[in-house]
């Protein structure tokens, strides 16, 4: 599990936020030019690229190696690149020096200060055929391994994401754990609910979005009446699936008979003061937190999975642009240029939307450049944020 979340960290993360052409440092009489992905043979792999960062000139090394995740701007020194880099994951953490120097006709030789040495030669990424993307709706965690071996859970590096290609299909095995005073619900599928073993395994055969759900420990025992509601707190003993505020509005999502719903509402004088104030640490948050809201008048109760718009509805964006679509309220939370895919959120539901055009550099990919391509076709993924409080 640790080494498929840090390949995506490392291929994605690392590669988006340092690339360019112009390094500074260095000896004049020798410029460096080997950059990329190296590899050993084995899983390590180096990325080097030359900074765009105004604030951090030099060159990008990001190393992953079986031990960990590290990576920093470091500097030219003569014919080699020298530096402290640092793991993202270990906050105040010491920093190690590495030497990077060329080495046969296009590879490197990284050495870690008072530590190993790696011979590396140019890495071609394997071009992905299906896209694999675990998430976490609630509180928890997830883990999966290859094959049908129990996936083993790492507290060092609790993963709440995960994001990888595969070359072909590959079973894998998926666990999750919910936190406590949580529990677990259930795995949803492509926005479909899967299955409540809180261990899976399949194999993926095709692009996969696949969410472990958390609710709060002994809130799903109660039904409600949903037409006699009239104050929040007669709600706050269903599963919870999120929650929003503002100064005029409370808005709260949670689940009943396998509906998700969303329930709107109005914010007191004094309420939203009281409720900002409060300290996320405390032991006593949730009680105080509930003891604020619990008499908020709602104004209405939204059923969201039956509002979940048809596909005649989603197809009246087809030949929209980008522009009209972000100027809309529409909200870009990823994408596959390889395949022109883009993940939009608008509202409470999340939507697959594939587009034409060209994006001229994917590697300085930025939401300017979606503003001339067209939209050709949309999808339902799920519904993404059900606390969603839309401006009124």
């Amino acid at each position: 599990m640790k080494k498929l979340c840090f390949v995506l960290a490392f291929l994605l993360a690392f590669s988006l936020t340092a690339c360019g052409k112009d390094p500074s440092g260095g000896d004049a009489d020798f410029t460096w030019t080997r950059e990329g992905y190296f590899s050993d043979g084995s899983s390590d792999l180096v990325y080097i690229s030359a900074s765009e960062d105004e604030d951090n000139p030099g060159w990008y090394v990001g190393c992953l190696f079986e031990e960990g995740m590290y990576g920093w701007y470091i500097q030219q020194e003569g014919k080699t690149l020298h530096g402290d880099i640092l793991s993202p994951y270990e906050e105040g953490g010491d920093p190690f020096v590495v030497t990077v120097s060329e080495e046969g006709e296009d590879g490197i030789l990284l050495e870690i200060e008072n530590g190993s040495t790696y011979h590396m030669t140019p890495y071609e990424i394997p071009e992905a055929a299906f896209v694999l993307t675990v998430n976490v709706d609630g509180s928890g965690q997830i883990a999966y391994a290859e094959g049908d071996a129990a996936p083993e859970f790492d507290s060092e590096y609790p993963m709440q994401s995960g994001y990888t290609g595969l070359e072909s299909a590959k079973v894998y095995t998926f666990a999750a754990k919910p936190d406590e005073g949580y529990k677990f619900m259930k795995w949803t599928y492509n926005g479909s609910d899967y299955s409540a073993d809180p261990q899976i395994t399949f194999e993926v055969t095709e692009d996969v979005d696949l969410v472990a759900v958390f609710g709060i420990k002994g809130r799903d025992e109660t039904h409600v009446d949903l037409d006699a509601v009239t104050a929040l707190g007669q709600l706050l003993g269903l599963p919870e699936y999120g929650y929003t505020c503002t100064e005029e509005k409370y808005a709260y999502g949670f689940e009943q008979d396998g509906m998700i719903y969303r329930a709107v509402a109005q914010m007191e004088p004094g309420v939203f003061d009281a409720f900002m104030e409060l300290d996320w640490e405390d032991e006593a948050y949730e009680e105080k937190k509930i003891g604020l809201i619990s008499d908020l008048p709602v104004i209405r109760i939204d059923n969201l999975t039956e509002g979940i718009p048809s596909q005649e509805e989603m197809d009246q964006y087809v030949g929209m642009t980008g522009e009209e679509l972000l100027n809309d309220g529409w909200y870009n939370s990823g994408w596959n240029l390889e395949d022109m895919v883009f993940y939009m959120d608008h509202g409470p539901y999340s939507y697959e939307m594939v587009m034409e055009g060209d994006v001229e550099d994917p590697m300085e990919f930025e939401e300017e450049d979606m503003y001339p391509l067209i939209v050709k076709s949309v999808s339902f993924l799920r519904i993404g944020d059900p606390a969603y409080l839309e401006q009124e």
